[in-house]
């Protein structure tokens, strides 16, 4: 009895095995035009909708050569499990590499554009290094230029300062001998003045005495 028991517990759990090896596992609709999708595990049964080579389906439980799926759109029902594979068919393949060719191609595309934006700024950048590399040419010319006039600036204004200075001194000189100049004529004309003064009264004193002289005589 104990062994009969033993037996249909490892049957039960075989016949569970089967039912459920497939449980939430993706298959595809094989290599025929349309797979009907029915109600029930038989053909006494409604057909629910038909599917076509290649759609894939949710395996949910098999049964006597049927199994139980869903699809992709929301239906569940029974379909002949022999016209289920689980190797994706080839026109599936084909969508996929497809699908992976456009993406591939899409990227190409993108990458291609960024590419092209990415050479643009390139050469936009490196015009303007030109151009700045111009401009710090010409600033360093003019840096050096002004270095050079700074120097001769510099040595115009030392040989400026030195006549400027000796000028200077000349004119403080030459001031210095009109003011004696000056003083020296000033001296000698105030000198003739008063020895004229005194010419013209010592004329004047003895033409006054001779004057005299005359008139005691007549």
């Amino acid at each position: 009895m104990k062994n009969y028991l033993a037996v249909l517990l490892v049957a039960f759990i075989l016949i569970i095995g089967y039912t459920t090896v497939c449980f939430a596992k993706d298959m595809y609709v094989g290599d025929i035009n349309k797979l009907n999708l029915r109600s029930g595990k038989g053909v006494k049964y409604r057909v629910i909708t038909t599917l076509g080579p290649g759609e894939k389906v949710t395996v949910m439980s098999t049964a006597n050569g049927w199994i139980k799926v869903g699809t992709m759109d929301g239906n569940e029902g029974w379909v002949v499990s022999k016209y289920l594979t689980s190797e994706k068919p080839a026109n599936v393949k084909i969508e996929d590499l497809k699908i992976q060719m456009e993406t591939v191609q899409e990227q190409l595309e993108i990458s291609t554009i960024e590419n092209r934006k990415l050479k643009e700024e390139n050469i936009n950048l490196t015009t303007r290094l030109n151009e700045n590399s111009i401009k710090l040419g010409n600033v360093k010319k003019s840096f050096n230029d002004l270095k050079t006039d700074s120097v001769e600036y510099l040595t115009l204004k030392e040989k400026y300062d030195k006549i400027a200075k000796g000028v200077n001194e000349k004119d403080a000189r030459i001031r210095s001998l009109e003011n004696k100049v000056d003083d020296q004529y000033i001296s000698m004309a105030v000198k003739w003045s008063l020895t004229g003064a005194g010419i013209l009264l010592v004329g004047f004193f003895l033409g006054s005495r001779t004057k005299r002289k005359r008139s005691s005589l007549l």
